[in-house]
């Protein structure tokens, strides 16, 4: 239950900093924190036998990945 809590609160952030689109820092920070949270979703998953939810968040973290991948040379400059 808190992991899912977690998990949520941190997916709402990492939204609204992606959705922001204030600049490549918080595009990076913003796809490192959906990392988080796909790993979080994951685990739970995992803990409650919801293969669903662990492919949907593998998934999502790949994309999150290309995400950080994509912006993080903007981000250096």
């Amino acid at each position: 239950m808190l992991l899912r809590g977690v998990a949520a609160l941190v997916t709402v952030v990492a939204a609204i900093l992606v959705a922001s689109n204030a600049g490549p820092k918080t595009m990076v920070a913003g796809f490192f924190i959906f990392v988080v949270a796909s790993i979080c979703w994951m685990v739970d998953g995992w803990i409650e036998s919801k293969a669903s939810l662990v492919l949907q968040n593998a998934v999502l973290l790949i994309v999150n990945l290309f995400g950080i991948w994509r912006w993080a040379p903007r981000a250096a400059r």
